[in-house]
C-alpha cells in the first residue's frame, strides 16, 4: 500500500545523511586549514625572519595558542558527536540542521583566529562556549556541567562566593553534627559491658547489658559533647558571616572566568569548623593558662555559662583567621618548650641508664673473670689430689 509518510521520512533520513556526512567533510578540511596555516607560517619563518612578524607575534601569544587547542578539541567533539548520531538507525533532521549551524559557527570563529589581525579572541570563545553547552545538554549530568560552566564564566565573583556557600550549607548542617553524634554513639557503646549469665536450671540464655560509667559520668560525657558540637558549629557560622561581610573584596575583574571564588565559599566554613574544635581542645588542655573556663557554680543563671563562652570564643575565631593564628601560635609557644624539656629529660635519664647497663657489663666481666679462675683453681686442685 502506498504511504506518503514512509517516502517523506525516507527523505528526510537521506538529507540528514547527506548533512552528517558534509559536516564530517568540512570539520577535516578546517582541521587541515589550521595544519596549512602552521605550516606556511613555519617555512616563512626558516627562510626570512622578520617575514610578517606581526602574524608570528600573534601565533607565538599564549592565549591565541591556549583558544586554537580549544577550538580544535571542540572540532574533535563535534566530530564524534556527528559519528554517534550517524549511527542511529532513524535521524532527526532538526537536530541535524542545529548541528549544521553549529559546525558554520565554529567555521567563523576559527576563521577570526585565523586572522591573525587581533588579539581580541572574546568573539571566538562565545562561539565556543555556545556549542560546548548544546554538547554537554546531550550528555549524562550535562545540565549540572553546563551550570556550573556558566556559573565560572558568567557569574559575578560574590555571587560565585554565595554558590560555594549554597553547596557547602547541606554538608556542614548535617555531615559536622552527624559525624559528631556517630562519635558520641560509638563512644557510649564502649561503654556498654554484654554479660551473658548461664542459669543451670534452664536451657535458655538472658543476655544483659551494664553500663560501665556511673551517671554523672555519663552526664559528663554528653556535656562535652554537647560543647564541641557548640564550638564546631560557632566557628562555622563565624566564617560564613566574615565571608558575607567581605564579599566587596572579591573584585569580577580579579577572579573573571575563575573558580576559586567558589572554592572559597565552599571551604571556608570547614576551616572556622576546625578552627572551633581546635580552640575547645585548647583551652581545656590547660595549654594557655590565661585563658580561663567560667565555671557554672551553684546560681541557677550561670548553668549555661560554659557554653555562651566557647560559642563566643568559637564565633570569634571563625569570624577573624587572625585571632585563631594567634591563639593556635601561642600554645604552639608554650607547647614546644615543655615538650622539648620532656625530651630533654628523657634523653638524660636514657644516658643515665646507658651508664648503668654499661657499668653492669663491666661488673659481669670482672664477675666472669672470677668465676673463671675460680674453676682453674678447682681443677689444679682435682688434679694434685688424682696424682696422689
Amino acid at each position: 500500500m502506498f504511504n506518503m509518510f514512509d517516502i517523506f521520512d525516507k527523505e528526510n533520513q537521506d538529507q540528514c545523511r547527506d548533512i552528517l556526512n558534509t559536516l564530517q567533510k568540512d570539520i577535516n578540511e578546517l582541521l587541515q586549514k589550521v595544519d596549512d596555516k602552521f605550516n606556511e607560517l613555519v617555512e616563512n619563518l626558516s627562510q626570512d625572519n622578520n617575514f610578517k612578524l606581526a602574524d608570528i607575534n600573534y601565533f607565538t601569544n599564549s592565549e591565541i595558542q591556549e583558544e586554537l587547542a580549544k577550538q580544535i578539541a571542540l572540532l574533535q567533539r563535534l566530530f564524534e558527536y556527528i559519528a554517534k548520531i550517524q549511527k542511529k538507525k532513524r535521524k532527526n533532521l532538526a537536530e541535524c540542521v542545529i548541528l549544521q549551524s553549529k559546525v558554520n559557527s565554529a567555521k567563523v570563529a576559527l576563521s577570526f583566529l585565523l586572522i591573525g589581525k587581533t588579539k581580541k579572541i572574546i568573539f571566538a570563545k562565545n562561539i565556543r562556549y555556545s556549542i560546548e553547552y548544546y554538547l554537554d545538554r546531550r550528555s549524562s549530568w550535562g545540565f549540572m556541567n553546563n551550570f556550573f560552566k556558566q556559573a565560572v564564566r558568567e557569574w559575578s565573583a560574590p555571587t560565585k562566593v554565595l554558590l560555594g556557600l549554597a553547596m557547602a550549607f547541606p554538608i556542614y548542617t548535617i555531615a559536622v553534627p552527624g559525624s559528631l553524634c556517630v562519635a558520641g554513639l560509638l563512644t557510649i557503646a564502649t561503654q556498654i559491658e554484654w554479660k551473658t549469665p548461664v542459669n543451670p536450671n534452664s536451657s535458655h540464655k538472658i543476655v544483659s547489658r551494664i553500663f560501665k560509667p556511673e551517671l554523672t559520668e555519663t552526664h559528663l560525657f554528653f556535656k562535652r559533647y554537647t560543647l564541641v558540637l557548640v564550638s564546631a558549629i560557632a566557628g562555622t557560622f563565624g566564617s560564613i558571616i566574615s565571608i558575607l561581610l567581605r564579599l566587596k573584596q572579591y573584585r569580577d575583574s580579579a577572579y573573571k572566568g575563575s573558580p576559586a571564588p567558589i572554592l572559597v565559599g565552599f571551604t571556608k566554613p570547614l576551616i572556622g569548623t576546625a578552627f572551633g574544635i581546635l580552640v575547645f581542645t585548647i583551652i581545656n588542655s590547660n595549654i594557655i593558662s590565661t585563658i580561663q573556663v567560667p565555671r557554672a557554680g551553684q546560681d541557677a543563671d550561670k548553668t549555661d555559662i560554659e557554653y555562651y563562652f566557647f560559642f563566643s570564643i568559637a564565633f570569634v575565631v571563625g569570624f577573624s583567621e587572625r585571632l585563631a593564628g594567634d591563639i593556635i601560635q601561642r600554645a604552639e609557644s608554650t607547647l614546644l618548650p615543655e615538650t622539648a624539656k620532656k625530651l630533654k629529660e628523657a634523653g638524660e635519664e636514657f644516658q643515665s641508664s646507658a651508664k648503668d647497663i654499661h657499668a653492669a657489663g663491666e661488673e659481669f666481666q670482672s664477675s666472669a673473670k672470677d668465676i673463671q679462675l675460680a674453676a682453674e683453681d678447682l681443677k689444679q686442685t682435682a688434679a694434685n689430689e688424682s696424682s696422689k
